[in-house]
């Protein structure tokens, strides 16, 4: 009632005696009512055709249920006789695989506080965090909190690009949505912590604790495991091994958050920004301490399992050399070789290979003089004729069969 007064009232006063602009009008809203249904038509054949895009990719989303079967590769490590490590062999992961249960209470819910606090609350996306991740960032004006949850980052680390397009956007929510439905909680954070990067070719949270601390995951006190923690975002630029205080500031921006969840108390937060640090160093390139010994050992391995496994496989090598005999033959191997020089010979290079005569074990090996300027192993990759060198083997021969003496 109220429009059709208005229009009674306002019609004479405008259009009385003027068809032709009434003609023009009508025809204006004509075109505009044709092309408002053209426009229509043409966005629900946008949505539609992109729907069915969508429908099409997701048909050839990876399948999460092969996590099942998800074997991380890991590093192998080679040992003397009574443990020493002796070198580690990786590809392109320095990773040490471990249960979530060995590692540190301290470090899981420091990781938690600043990564994703809802994990065990949400479905794999978490709306309301990454709107308190946007409200947090601007007002600290830099990034003091991830919007990604843990199983999202866990599906982009395993199976997506890191191009930053929609579809990729698109398709971490449903993974993530549909890895929720097929894992338990445990479960993915531990995936989680034994994937994630934390710099210097560090993969996964025990090889990381190992190199930042030189210790075990699961003894990490939450001094160190707020500082690992605040690492995930950028473990190369925030390494203490680069920069202390911006690992530092990290640090301490994951205990002020734990101690906002009311996951510590500000007095152990205070005490754990106070705590001094001792610092491990970078195990990922560290040069093996017997060389000679450690590229005899591989290329045996390499032989009987293939490179793959020996690189990737996590394997745990003890061999029956002793790294306190390995040391004393190396010094040995360089005396000898420097006295004969001394005293006028001719001997470009030696080698020497020390076996226990009751157990018949490989003590050590020392396949030149120095490995930096030769890497060629005489002890075991020489081909050439024993001469004298074999008689001590034949004569041991003959005595224990018996039927010969010295005499």
């Amino acid at each position: 009632m109220a429009f059709n007064t208005i229009r009674q009232t306002r019609v004479p006063l405008q259009f009385t005696g003027e068809p032709k602009l009434m003609k023009h009008i009508q025809d204006v809203l004509q075109i505009s009512g044709a092309t408002l249904l053209t426009a229509t038509m043409l966005c629900s054949a946008i949505s539609a055709g992109g729907l069915v895009g969508l429908a099409i990719s997701f048909r050839n989303l990876p399948d999460v249920r092969s996590l099942r079967n998800y074997i991380p590769t890991e590093t192998s490590y080679i040992y003397d006789v009574d443990g020493t490590l002796l070198d580690s062999l990786h590809d392109e992961a320095n990773r040490e695989v471990v249960d979530l249960n060995e590692i540190s209470p301290h470090l899981k819910r420091a990781v938690l506080a600043i990564e994703d606090s809802d994990f065990y609350e949400h479905s794999g996306i978490n709306p309301v965090g990454i709107g308190r991740a946007f409200l947090a960032n601007f007002q600290a004006g830099n990034t003091v909190q991830g919007g990604s949850t843990i199983t999202m980052q866990l599906i982009k680390n395993l199976f997506l690009s890191p191009q930053q397009a929609i579809s990729r956007k698109v398709a971490e929510v449903v993974l993530s949505l549909r890895l929720e439905q097929i894992f338990e909680k445990d479960e993915i954070l531990e995936m989680y912590l034994n994937q994630v990067y934390w710099g210097h070719n560090t993969y996964g949270v025990e090889t990381a604790a190992q190199s930042y601390f030189n210790k075990s995951s699961k003894d990490l006190t939450l001094a160190e495991a707020s500082m690992m923690a605040g690492l995930i975002k950028a473990p190369e630029s925030l390494s203490p091994f680069v920069d202390y205080q911006a690992a530092k500031r990290e640090q301490s921006i994951v205990l002020e958050r734990m101690q906002t969840l009311r996951w510590i108390t500000p007095a152990e937060a205070e005490a754990a920004k106070k705590q001094p640090l001792r610092l491990g160093k970078v195990t990922s390139f560290v040069s093996s301490k017997a060389p000679y010994v450690t590229e005899a050992v591989v290329q045996e391995l390499q032989e009987q399992f293939g490179q793959e496994a020996v690189l990737k496989g996590g394997m745990r090598v003890q061999t029956t050399i002793d790294i306190k005999l390995q040391s004393l033959a190396k010094q040995t191997v360089k005396s000898a070789h420097a006295n004969r020089f001394g005293n006028g010979a001719i001997a470009d290079q030696m080698a020497l290979v020390a076996i226990d005569p009751r157990t018949h074990f490989v003590k050590a090996i020392v396949g030149g003089v120095d490995h930096e300027s030769s890497q060629f192993n005489r002890a075991v990759q020489s081909r050439r004729q024993p001469g004298s060198a074999f008689k001590p083997f034949v004569y041991y021969a003959a005595f224990a069969s018996g039927r010969y003496t010295p005499d």
